[in-house]
């Protein structure tokens, strides 16, 4: 479902990490226990039936085919990662699906920007029935200032257009001790509970991520299982274990001072799944202090790139600069689509050569030839392909990245499922509003 290459991102001699067979043994151990207790507990979501069932029970009390707009109200890991899966099935062409066959579709207000919400409230004031829009909140804590913003305002606009009962096209997702849940049970508002230990940034395969998805039409049943497959294929017994090869060469490249891991993706709808994996590196690993207190100040910054718009941004820089970037190239065979460049062209005489082929085909020479070019310049990549584009693929390529973080972290020395210097902003941010009350 996935192939990984680590050809030329081969570590050097002199480049020492520790084993990493307790810590797998440990995973398997929590994996087979099920359950959602250990800080890994996210690795038992792909398999976990009753979430499914409890999504598309909720999902059909909800939806109708008046749906027209799925509003998720999240920030970080509450969206992210739906977003990463929307885009890359079918979110990244809505624009150019004509109209009527681009319902129902899933919007997201992640910041609190003024333009967008006007928007919404504009897109509110048209609708004629509530039925027509369905609007998630998501915030682990409950207490995530943009998201409970954003929510309020949106929620008013619903309520002066069509009452008080408009709550019933609210849901809200968070743990079940939180504020929000508590808040929400009071209203009768619907909820969806996350796991306590599951992250934010390990969720997408949780209740936040697969009640919208489910919402939209997206296939979670089959994103579940590519999920579960993968990490069936990693923790086998003597089985080829990706997740761990891809941490490795991170590692490894990160002790010779590649700092940088520039994740290059070939198709554009991938784009939001590289913003997914920039939060998933950056609070994962990107720590203060190691797992014995030592001040480290470590990490590996996670940059987003598109083949082939970007090589003509920072591929001079990429080829030509320092040398601090392992490049993790990502791109899938498209099996289902052939569009060719005709042979009756109206500028046949520039760039002959690209007569009749197919954009796949022109594609498929680009990748080649920055990979070659990489060789040549001597720097070091990674190459991921996975098989396609669809759901499974795509829960199967989340999955390889959430288990190689958790790897990774334990190269590092640092704790993968905390982020302790994330809260000082939402305790600086709180206390600028209550000042200026």
């Amino acid at each position: 479902m996935i192939q990984l290459s680590t050809e030329h991102a081969q570590a050097a001699p002199d480049v020492t990490l520790p084993a990493m067979d307790d810590y797998t043994a440990h995973v398997r151990q929590v994996v087979a226990a099920g359950g959602y207790e250990a800080a890994e507990a996210s690795l038992n979501l792909p398999k976990d039936t009753a979430l499914l069932q409890e999504v598309r029970a909720l999902s059909e009390q909800k939806v109708s085919s008046q749906l027209k707009y799925s509003i998720v109200v999240g920030i970080g890991g509450s969206n992210l990662g739906t977003k990463a899966v929307y885009d890359a099935v079918t979110g990244y062409r809505d624009g150019m699906r004509p109209d009527g066959e681009q319902y129902p579709k899933l919007l997201f207000a992640e910041t609190t920007d003024s333009e967008w919400l006007l928007g919404a409230e504009h897109l509110i004031e048209n609708m004629h029935s509530a039925d027509e829009v369905l609007v998630t909140v998501i915030s682990k804590s409950g207490g995530t200032a943009e998201t409970i913003a954003n929510f309020e305002i949106i929620a008013a606009a619903l309520t002066e257009k069509f009452g008080a009962t408009v709550t019933d096209r609210f849901v809200a997702i968070t743990d079940e001790d939180s504020k929000l849940w508590d808040a929400a049970g009071a209203q009768n508002i619907a909820r969806l509970s996350l796991p306590k230990q599951v992250g934010g940034r390990y969720s997408v395969l949780s209740a936040v991520g697969l009640f919208p998805l489910q919402t939209v039409g997206i296939d979670i049943a089959q994103l579940q299982q590519g999920a579960a497959h993968m990490l069936d294929n990693c923790l086998a017994e003597g089985g080829t274990n990706l997740a761990l090869q891809s941490a490795l060469a991170l590692a490894a490249h990160l002790q010779k001072g590649y700092t940088i891991n520039d994740n290059f993706f070939f198709h554009p709808e991938l784009e939001s799944v590289g913003k997914w994996y920039r939060q998933l590196m950056g609070e994962s690993v990107g720590k203060e202090h190691s797992l014995t207190g030592q001040t480290v100040h470590t990490g590996i910054t996670p940059t987003v790139s598109l083949g082939s718009t970007d090589l003509h941004s920072v591929g001079q820089l990429y080829l030509g600069g320092p040398k601090d970037k392992l490049t993790t190239f990502v791109s899938a065979p498209n099996k289902l689509v052939r569009v060719e460049v005709p042979h009756n062209r109206i500028f046949p005489e520039l760039v002959p050569m690209i007569n009749g082929k197919t954009a796949e085909n022109i594609m498929d020479a680009i990748l080649q030839g920055v990979q070659i070019a990489y060789q040549k310049a001597d720097l070091p990549y990674m190459q991921v392909t996975l098989d396609d584009l669809g759901e499974a693929s795509l829960g199967a390529f989340l999955q390889f990245k959430m288990l190689e973080m958790m790897y990774l972290g334990q190269l590092l020395n640092v704790n993968s499922f905390d982020q302790p210097n994330v809260e000082s902003y939402k305790v600086e941010t709180k206390q600028l509003l209550e000042q200026n009350q």
